[in-house]
């Protein structure tokens, strides 16, 4: 996969596919320049992923 950041020439290339590289973007796993300063700036500590139902409530039919 290959990303710039949008404003300027340079490009930044990983040996994955866009959903592993933004699942490893978000747990902290992969080494880049442009997404590098969320977690100085965030310090997340945790992810979690919940099912649609149990956070938007279960559907009535």
């Amino acid at each position: 996969m290959l990303y710039n950041e949008g404003r300027g020439p340079l490009w930044e290339h990983h040996d994955m596919g866009c959903l592993a590289f933004l699942l490893a973007v978000l747990t902290g796993t992969a080494r880049t320049e442009y997404f590098g300063h969320l977690y100085d700036v965030l310090k997340p500590t945790e992810h979690r992923f919940e099912k649609a139902d149990r956070t938007l409530g279960a559907s009535r039919r």
